[in-house]
């Protein structure tokens, strides 16, 4: 079976680097009254034609949401979506924890958990977080449902190539596919187990599902538009078995408003220090990009556009999901809602 469905981050790459560098130099002012933000939001979803949901304010109170539901369409900020990447910043913290408990370093070598992978003895815990591992995807995913995390990791290892070329910036789902196995290995537990017990039911974040804890279409928000690899119909399977194979990086349901209250605790040190994150000198780690005052993370997966921005200085923020546009149209989106949010 072909791949039907991808995170899709190559051309978004550039896009992000020029908007951290470059995002709000030229800003036109909106109105800073909630209500003035709000209808400029709601509007720029109407023109656009976008159906999806917007949360942003400041993340120590609760957050104004726009709702904009194309004909036909109907979502909203507690309905379930796939969010693709924006998982990996879940992964992240786990492993940044571990760090901070001194149970791994930045500096542990990869051959201590995965010595048939080639290259492992060059491949350290931060060239994974920061995607300077070497290591590459293939193209293709699973072509049946992985039912377990055991089958998981044997398609994360068969799946991936391992290049040799660390230190060379190369965005890759198999980097944390590795580190959701370290974490089991180092802490004895499942990947799911560790995340809903550390960092899930601790900060009352019930509404994280793992694509096996979702049993029918119903369940979550259907895709819908030009973005979506199924001719505007969901292929509820389909799409199950391809987040089965993104152990890590993409298997997870989320609804917008439990994201926002994980960016919340995030920004607020609730988990790990912030400053453990944003004092890394590269632009990308544990599954967010960072930028000058800011922590932004995309996801793409058919037809499903998420992302978020946060300004730890301000703390103010916005998380944005839909699905009905493309990912180069939320990418778009994403900057003019930064100049209005942010």
């Amino acid at each position: 079976m072909k791949r039907k469905f991808s995170v899709k981050v190559i051309f978004g790459i550039l896009l992000t680097f020029l908007f951290l560098n470059f995002g709000h130099c030229n800003a036109a002012p909106v109105n800073d009254s909630p209500v003035a933000k709000r209808d400029a939001v709601n509007s720029l979803l109407e023109n656009n034609k976008v159906n999806g949901v917007v949360l942003f304010g400041d993340l120590a109170t609760n957050p104004t949401v726009v709702e904009c539901n194309q004909p036909g369409m109907k979502q909203n900020a507690t309905g379930l979506y796939p969010i693709a990447s924006l998982q990996k910043v879940y992964t992240g913290i786990a492993i940044q924890k571990l760090i901070d408990e001194r149970k791994l370093s930045l500096n542990t070598k990869i051959s201590q958990f995965y010595p048939s992978i080639p290259n492992a003895s060059k491949i350290t815990i931060e060239n994974l977080l920061t995607h300077r591992s070497g290591i590459k995807d293939r193209t293709s995913g699973p072509t049946d449902l992985l039912k377990n995390q055991k089958a998981q990791m044997k398609f994360a290892q068969k799946n991936l190539n391992s290049t040799g070329k660390t230190g060379i910036w190369n965005y890759s789902n198999s980097d944390y596919a590795l580190l959701a196995g370290i974490i089991s290995k180092v802490t004895g537990q499942s990947y799911e187990k560790y995340l809903s017990t550390n960092l899930f039911k601790p900060n009352n974040l019930k509404n994280i599902k793992f694509y096996n804890q979702v049993t029918n279409a119903s369940q979550i928000t259907n895709a819908k538009g030009s973005g979506n690899a199924q001719n505007n119909h969901l292929n509820f399977e389909e799409l199950k078995t391809g987040m089965s194979g993104e152990l890590g990086a993409g298997e997870v349901f989320s609804s917008a408003q439990d994201y926002w209250n994980f960016i919340s605790g995030l920004v607020a040190g609730k988990y790990v220090p912030l400053n453990n994150i944003i004092s890394n000198p590269y632009n990308y780690y544990d599954g967010v990009y960072l930028g000058d005052g800011i922590i932004h993370a995309d996801g793409s997966i058919n037809g499903y556009q998420s992302c978020f921005i946060a300004n730890y200085r301000t703390n103010q923020a916005f998380i944005f999901f839909s699905n009905n546009i493309t990912f180069g149209q939320m990418l778009n989106l994403r900057e003019q809602l930064s100049n209005i949010c942010l």
